[in-house]
């Protein structure tokens, strides 16, 4: 009877430990999903009124007394143990921008990637991402200024390809990658670009970041891609530092070099000969409350070949940007006045012609972000 009874005990023991086990195992192999996301929107005018309509120099608020829908953004993440997965979807005018290497439906896709924690330090990572060069964003949220630099629009937004991230501490880290190239899915030319990160972060606050991306990417925009050859390198230096809970100081600074391939430059194609560009940018931000901050940027940028700009371009620009919080703070007004000084005429004037060597705006924007989080 003795032995009845343990052999029963011991059952029970047993089906209670498995269905503790069972439960710890449901517990640790279940996913979380986030979603989060923005929408932004924007009204702004032209001192110059140009008769296009179209502020000249932009990237995405280009358009002079409209108001304008700039982006809708959602994106899932999805982490499971070491996997992460994002698909990050856009809709609207400035989707279509940010996406311009892309068509179809593949315009809505922002980035979607796969991520993989090998070890606790090194990170694998593949699909379309958002580009490491730079100091902005596409995400409005995440950008004190509403409108973008110079040196923003004249680098890559994305890439397609795969990467390694080496966290060796916490103020040192590395990543190496491969893509398809300069914002496209597909590669053009069958010659990839290698893509390259240092992260330091020396002192509580103070990031700085050395980028580097090379290939034969015809002018670095692979919708003009060839075999000619070519080759084009673009070296980018970020760094932010957080002062004190008040004050932020962020720098920017790139140089693109082009090289033909050619031997002797056409007069009639401007990528036929070697040619250069770059400029910096300082970045001032302070909150004077938890709900009202302002930022300034100032910026210098020369493209002296013309082969960012389809012609000589060489421009400072100033811009004064308020930053105020509302809802908790997921809604963002952000009043902004901005000045453009170029050495030639390059902005448009109300007759339609590019005989203005300034041009300012003001306006403000309006941007709502959300999460699950």
């Amino acid at each position: 009877m003795k032995r009845f009874l343990s052999l029963i005990a011991a059952t029970c023991l047993a089906g209670t430990n498995l269905a503790n086990a069972q439960e710890i195992a449901t517990e640790e192999t279940k996913g979380a999903l986030t979603i989060s996301g923005y929408v932004d929107a924007y009204y702004q005018y032209n001192l110059n009124k140009p008769e296009s309509g179209l502020n000249q120099g932009r990237i995405f608020d280009s358009k002079h007394n409209n108001f304008a829908l700039g982006l809708v953004q959602t994106m899932f993440t999805y982490t499971k143990g070491r996997a992460h997965v994002v698909a990050d979807l856009t809709f609207g005018p400035n989707a279509e921008l940010g996406n311009f290497g892309n068509d179809g439906t593949a315009r809505f896709i922002k980035q979607a990637y796969i991520s993989y924690d090998l070890t606790p330090k090194l990170n694998f990572t593949i699909g379309q991402y958002g580009t490491h060069i730079g100091y902005e964003l596409i995400d409005a949220p995440l950008n004190y200024n509403y409108s973008l630099s110079y040196l923003f629009g004249n680098g890559p937004f994305y890439h397609t390809g795969a990467k390694l991230n080496y966290a060796f501490n916490e103020k040192i880290g590395l990543m190496l990658g491969v893509v398809n190239g300069w914002d496209c899915l597909s590669d053009f030319n069958n010659k990839k670009s290698i893509t390259a990160q240092a992260h330091i972060a020396p002192v509580p606050g103070l990031d700085m970041y050395l980028n580097w991306i090379g290939g034969d990417e015809y002018n670095t925009l692979s919708n003009f891609g060839g075999t000619r050859g070519c080759y084009t390198s673009l070296y980018d230096f970020t760094s932010s530092y957080q002062l004190n809970d008040a004050l932020k100081v962020g720098i920017n600074a790139a140089y693109g070099a082009f090289y033909s391939g050619n031997t002797e430059a056409d007069p009639t194609d401007p990528w036929s000969d070697d040619a250069s560009w770059g400029g910096g940018a300082l970045y001032l931000n302070y909150a004077t409350s938890p709900t009202f901050g302002l930022g300034l940027r100032t910026e210098y940028f020369s493209d002296p070949e013309g082969v960012r700009y389809f012609g000589p371009m060489e421009v400072a620009s100033l811009t004064l940007t308020g930053d105020i919080k509302l809802a908790d703070g997921n809604l963002n007004i952000k009043p902004e006045i901005r000045f453009d000084k170029s050495k030639d005429a390059f902005f448009e004037n109300s007759n339609g012609l590019n005989t203005k060597k300034s041009q300012t705006t003001v306006g403000a924007a309006f941007i709502y972000s959300f999460s699950t989080q």
